[in-house]
């Protein structure tokens, strides 16, 4: 069996996501109850994911268009003059890669002053050696 012209048109529309099944049978001249019935067709709901796999090429290869500009755009963004506008160019940047600056460590003044205060038993010990 082949689908017929309005089924394909319900399906792309169904595809689109964009309209309520109420709308797209009004859009193709039938009742909601054919709707309904088409969608419980395995050739119809093939057409369907036929429909929505095409979309969703179409999209890929729009955004993979996108992301050449983009990133040349990006790529003056980080010889900017304002340093503001580097700098959140350059977090951009290594946050897409998944770079993230080292963690800040607390300083412990205890220990600090520790070692400060054992320092200069160490440096008797290296004149008396």
């Amino acid at each position: 069996m082949s689908l017929t012209k309005k089924q394909l048109e319900a399906a792309k529309l169904i595809a689109e996501g964009n309209m309520t099944d109420e709308e797209i049978a009004k859009a193709c001249s039938i009742g909601r109850t054919t709707l309904y019935r088409w969608k419980k067709q395995e050739e119809f709901r093939q057409a369907i994911d036929n429909f929505t796999a095409e979309m969703k090429k179409d999209i890929e290869r729009k955004l993979m268009s996108m992301s050449s500009k983009a990133l040349r755009e990006l790529d003056k963004l980080l010889c900017a003059r304002s340093e503001l506008v580097r700098l959140q160019a350059i977090k951009d940047v290594l946050d897409r890669l998944d770079i993230k600056p080292a963690d800040k460590q607390n300083i412990d003044l205890k220990t600090d002053m520790d070692i400060v205060v054992k320092l200069p038993d160490e440096l008797t010990a290296d004149k008396n050696d």
